[in-house]
């Protein structure tokens, strides 16, 4: 992978480490990476905490977001996504996204109730694909 810069390592409300955001300037490419249990507060605090270290610019166009290591039951910040998220990201710049899966079924996004309006909406917004595996995924953002 290409040089980054660490913008934030974001811990959850006990201390564990949440997230991180990596950015790769030259491929206009936030990569971040969540660890630990997530729930739907602590992932609307996740991705608002991202998009607060571009306050006042555009978003990175391609986002590769990796939930391959999370565990949890995040599916009620599905709303919060759809119809706060997904429009101020399209309109802030952002173009692409890569979502690395779940590793834990349960956790998966496909899962949850609504998921098949929120992708669809994703889908009309901007260029997204699931992936089961990094290393795709990173390909697809970068070469696709």
């Amino acid at each position: 992978m290409a040089a980054t810069t660490q913008l934030l390592r974001l811990p959850d409300q006990h201390g564990a480490l949440l997230a991180d955001f990596d950015f790769y300037p030259h491929l206009d490419l936030l990569h971040v990476r969540w660890h630990g249990h997530l729930t739907a507060d602590s992932l609307v605090r996740g991705v608002q905490a991202g998009m607060h270290l571009f306050e006042h610019q555009l978003l990175p166009s391609r986002i590769l977001t990796d939930h391959s290591q999370v565990s949890g039951e995040w599916g009620e910040a599905l709303p919060w996504l759809h119809y706060e998220w997904l429009p101020t990201a399209a309109e802030r710049g952002v173009r692409q996204v890569a979502y690395v899966l779940s590793h834990d079924p349960a956790s998966r996004l496909l899962h949850y109730p609504n998921s098949t309006e929120f992708v669809a909406a994703v889908a009309q917004e901007l260029r997204a694909q699931p992936f089961r595996h990094l290393g795709p995924a990173w390909h697809w953002l970068t070469r696709g």
